[in-house]
C-alpha cells in the first residue's frame, strides 16, 4: 500500500508562474497537470501528484509557504492486489454515475425505526424510483448509484451475483417515469442490503465532531485531507455477509444555505462493504467492462491486541 497526495495551487500570482514551484522542487510533466482557467483575470491551476514519501512533497510545500500561496492537499491510498484479495471486507465506492432518486420521485420509506433527530435507520419500503434525466449517464456503467447512497447493478451482473450465491442482499427493481408518465423498469437493479455492521473502531478516519447526539450513528463525515480508512475490531467480523452496511450514516446535519436562503439537509446514508468474492464478480472481465465498471474497492483495516496500530490483512 502507498499513500498518494494531490497538491493544488494557483500560479498566476507567482513570479515566473508555475515555474517558481516546479523548477526548484524538481517536479516534471510526469507528475504535473496545469489548467489555464483565465477568462478576465489570469488564473493558472496547478496540480502535483506525488507519493506521500516523495522528498519533493516537502520542497513544494516549503516553496508555497515562502510565497504565501494557498494550497489544497488531498490524500488517498493505493492498494496492492494481495491487499485487496486478502481483506475480509472492502468499501464499495462509486467511480461512475449517480442519479437523483428517493421520495421526491415516488419511493416510499418507513421512518418509525429511525432516529427522530438525524433520520438514521430510515427503511425503504418500495421499489426505487429515479430521475429519468439521469438515465443516459447511468446506462453507461455496470455499477452506479444515487445521491442517497443506493447502489445499482446491471442485470447481467445481478445474474452473476445470484449464480454465485452471494449473501446479505436482495435485488430490487428500479423504475423511472417514461415521457408519458408511466413507470418503466430499468436494466439496473438496486442492491438492497439489510445486514448492518457493528460500529467502527475509534481509530477509523472519521470526522465525529457533528455526530448525532441522540443516536450516535448519524452525521459522520470523512477527515479532510486524509485517506478513507475504515477500521474494525477482529470480533466485529464474526457474522459478516457478502454485502453489508456500515452502522454509521454519512452526511451533514441540516444547515443554512445562503444562496437558497433556507435550511437544507443533504443526503445521508451508510456505506456499503463487500467481500472479495463480490469484488471479483463485479470487476470487469473485458476491457470494455473495465472501462464502464463504475465502482472501486478499498480494504478495511483491522485492529486487535496483537498490533500497536490498525493493519491490513495479507
Amino acid at each position: 500500500m502507498k499513500t498518494m497526495m494531490d497538491i493544488e495551487f494557483h500560479a498566476a500570482r507567482l513570479p515566473g508562474r508555475e515555474a517558481a514551484i516546479l523548477g526548484p522542487s524538481g517536479c516534471g510533466n510526469d507528475v504535473v497537470e496545469i489548467q489555464d482557467l483565465t477568462i478576465d483575470v489570469p488564473s493558472i491551476l496547478v496540480k502535483i501528484t506525488l507519493e506521500e514519501t516523495d522528498p519533493r512533497v516537502s520542497k513544494v510545500l516549503t516553496l508555497l509557504d515562502q510565497y504565501g500561496e494557498e494550497r489544497w492537499v488531498s490524500r488517498w491510498d493505493v492498494y496492492t492486489e494481495d491487499e485487496l484479495q486478502s481483506a475480509p471486507l472492502l468499501i464499495l465506492g462509486l467511480t461512475g454515475a449517480t442519479a437523483s432518486g428517493g421520495q421526491e420521485y415516488g419511493t416510499t420509506y418507513d421512518t418509525s425505526p429511525a432516529c427522530p433527530k438525524c433520520g438514521t435507520g430510515t427503511r425503504q419500503t418500495s421499489a426505487l424510483n429515479i430521475d429519468r434525466s439521469d438515465l443516459n449517464e447511468i446506462a453507461k456503467f455496470r455499477v452506479a448509484g444515487t445521491t442517497d447512497g443506493e447502489r445499482l447493478v446491471l442485470d447481467v451482473d445481478v445474474e452473476r451475483l445470484l449464480a454465485a450465491g452471494v449473501t446479505g442482499a436482495l435485488f430490487w427493481p428500479v423504475y423511472a417515469k417514461s415521457k408519458g408518465g408511466d413507470l418503466e423498469e430499468l436494466r439496473h437493479q438496486q442492491i438492497f442490503i439489510e445486514h448492518v455492521m457493528p460500529p467502527m473502531s475509534l481509530k477509523s478516519s472519521l470526522n465525529r465532531t457533528k455526530a448525532c447526539p441522540d443516536c450516535g450513528r448519524g452525521w459522520y463525515t470523512h477527515m479532510m485531507n486524509e485517506p478513507i480508512r475504515f477500521v474494525y475490531r477482529g470480533e466485529d467480523l464474526a457474522n459478516i455477509q457478502d454485502f453489508n452496511l456500515t452502522s454509521e450514516w454519512f452526511g451533514e446535519p441540516p444547515h443554512f444555505c445562503e444562496p437558497l436562503n433556507a435550511v437544507v439537509q443533504g443526503p445521508r446514508h451508510p456505506w456499503v462493504l463487500v467481500t472479495p468474492k463480490v469484488m471479483n464478480l463485479l470487476r470487469g472481465k473485458t476491457k470494455k467492462e473495465q472501462k464502464y465498471q463504475g465502482c472501486g474497492f478499498a480494504p478495511i483495516w483491522i485492529e486487535d491486541d496483537s498490533h500497536d496500530k490498525p493493519y491490513l490483512m495479507t
